[in-house]
């Protein structure tokens, strides 16, 4: 039985989606910027991304690629001028 529910716990946090790291003031301080524009970015990715797939984490891309992923995306996924700012705003900020 010990076994069983091992197995099941560790399928269930390996199937677990990751989700894009939170935002610190850390963060926010580095990139001059409101730490509130870096949480809303964040969620506006998870919800506008994560509708049709894993939601990209920042370090996927470095800060000067992501503008370019986002001309691809932002159409798709029907962003206005403001969401696509933040959810950029987010990414290159916290990027590699």
């Amino acid at each position: 039985m010990k076994r069983a529910l091992f197995i099941l716990l560790v399928t269930l946090v390996a199937c677990t989606p990751r989700l894009p790291p939170h935002a610190t003031s850390a963060d926010a301080e580095r990139a001059n910027v409101a730490l509130t524009e870096l949480q809303t970015g964040r969620t506006m990715l998870i919800k506008k991304c994560g509708g049709c797939h894993r939601p990209p984490k920042p370090v996927e891309h470095t800060a000067a690629e992501w503008p370019r992923s986002l001309d691809e995306m932002s159409t798709r996924s029907n962003l206005d001028g403001e969401q696509r700012r933040l959810i950029q705003l987010y990414l290159v900020s916290l990027s590699r």
